[in-house]
């Protein structure tokens, strides 16, 4: 199995202050030591990165979906990215082109 990054963007349907941010990064996967989540002020974007370990680029893009359903249970929004990072390659998902 390779390692990758996941990188998910979001647009919050409400202003998520900094204890909020806080707040979700703990209760989204305690036990993730990677795990990375923050707030954009200017353009009011929430974004969050982790390490996965998947058979291939589109196995960890499916990861990145995963956790990306996990953070909308908790943050409700508009999922505008997903992106699975690898050593040479990359593979992103956008909402829009």
């Amino acid at each position: 199995m390779d390692s990758f990054t996941l990188f998910l963007t979001l647009r919050p349907d409400r202003p998520l202050d900094g204890g909020a941010v806080d707040a979700l990064g703990s209760a989204l996967r305690p036990q993730d030591d990677e795990l990375r989540v923050w707030r954009e002020d200017g353009p009011g974007l929430l974004r969050v990165s982790t390490e996965a370990d998947a058979e291939g680029l589109e196995a960890a893009l499916e990861l990145a979906h995963v956790l990306g359903a996990d953070v909308l249970a908790r943050c409700p929004g508009t999922l505008l990215e997903v992106s699975a990072l690898g050593d040479d390659d990359s593979l992103v998902w956008r909402a829009m082109p």
